[in-house]
């Protein structure tokens, strides 16, 4: 899937991810491929991604907003 974490600063982040996992208002949150849309807010501290290798990345993020797209795509405003 594709994964796009912006910050009002700069661009954090942009590839393809196997996996993505968030801490949202209402709990943790795993987004695989063809995830439901769904808008919530983020609170920290990080988001932890997944790439095909099975590479695991910390992502500091204190809070933002993540909206999972239709078409496997999440964006993150952080």
């Amino acid at each position: 899937m594709r994964l796009a974490i912006y910050s009002i600063q700069k661009s954090i982040f942009e590839g393809e991810v196997k996996k993505l996992i968030a801490r949202t208002s209402m709990g943790e949150i795993t987004v695989l491929d063809n995830h439901i849309p769904l808008v919530s807010t983020l609170v920290g501290p990080s988001l932890s991604t997944i790439d095909k290798n099975g590479k695991k990345d910390i992502i500091p993020v204190s809070s933002g907003i993540i909206e999972v797209r239709p078409g496997s795509e999440v964006v993150v405003l952080a």
